[in-house]
């Protein structure tokens, strides 16, 4: 019922635009109509499926700009987040907390490697040390937490507004049809979700800042630990190296010969590498495993090869 209905309003919508354009159209050539308003359907159905992309981040083609602008360009805030704010006391309380159980369950194995002069919780050194590093640095980082914090966020946002006031001299791509309206939409949503995700994953980090370096305290969970600050590290300068490859990018291309520097497949393929890049920083704790290894067998066999000269 749906195909017939369908087919109904095809057909009358055909008969209006032939009566629209035979004015200026020979009304028996069939051959130049419907083509044009097969063209401009399926224009049109690129549009509207352009516009929703954009309708799901909450903005439209209008304001697309500004806000990847705005994103690229503010100022990391994290910590003034409402959430951040609330979650700050709480997990101060924990962290202070778990320190206390490390000094006494670190003290019970310092004892222990005094009486038999084994080693706890590090088998290539001494865990006295190491517990004592521990025991003065850890307040340390409750007291200044939020001071290293926002220099790391400060630095982040200097290195990225350098970066982007390069490009304020670049000419910016207009789509000049259907498909490449949708194309870019896709471009810049995603964009748009990266960098919320990023926004999504360095808030989480800042606002249990202090139970992930609670876990760090201790030998089991240690490892865990060092990798949500890396991936919060990498999700922060991810922002920074987009906007890099952006820039850089662009920059190369316009020194390209025409037509070749107005190209926007070439445009494309800079905004895919710059994508390809963020999404690993997002994939960071699946991508990092499988890494290591290769980095682990390349060194190996360099050492190896030096090692048979």
């Amino acid at each position: 019922m749906r195909c017939f209905l369908l087919i109904f309003v095809l057909c009358l919508s055909l008969v209006n635009v032939a009566a629209a354009e035979s004015k200026t159209q020979d009304p028996l050539d069939p051959y130049q109509i419907i083509p044009d308003l097969i063209a401009k359907g399926f224009d049109k159905i690129l549009e509207n499926q352009a516009d929703n992309l954009y309708s799901s981040v909450g903005t439209n083609s209008s304001n697309i700009s500004t806000l990847l602008t705005s994103m690229v360009y503010q100022k990391n805030e994290f910590l003034m987040n409402p959430g951040v704010q609330k979650m700050k006391d709480f997990t101060a309380f924990w962290f202070f907390a778990f320190y206390i159980i490390f000094l006494l369950v670190g003290g019970i194995g310092v004892m222990r490697e005094a009486a038999d002069n084994s080693s706890f919780g590090n088998d290539n050194g001494s865990w006295r040390n190491q517990y004592i590093e521990i025991a003065i640095f850890a307040p340390l980082v409750w007291a200044f937490y939020l001071y290293g914090l926002q220099w790391l966020f400060s630095l982040e946002w200097v290195l990225t507004k350098s970066a982007y006031l390069q490009t304020m001299d670049l000419i910016a791509y207009i789509p000049t049809n259907a498909l490449d309206y949708l194309s870019f939409s896709i471009i810049n949503v995603a964009l748009i979700m990266a960098l919320y995700i990023r926004y999504l994953i360095v808030g989480l980090v800042s606002a249990f800042f202090l139970l992930i370096a609670a876990a760090a305290l201790f030998p089991p969970t240690r490892g865990f630990a060092k990798m949500l600050f890396s991936y919060g590290g990498v999700m922060l300068f991810s922002r920074f190296i987009m906007c890099m490859i952006l820039v850089g990018g662009t920059s190369i291309m316009s020194g390209l010969p025409y037509p070749i520097n107005t190209s926007l497949g070439i445009y494309y393929v800079i905004v895919l590498v710059a994508f390809i890049f963020t999404t690993a920083c997002i994939l960071y704790p699946i991508l990092a495993p499988l890494v290591s290894p290769l980095k682990y067998l390349i060194v190996s066999r360099s050492l190896s090869g030096r090692g048979r000269r």
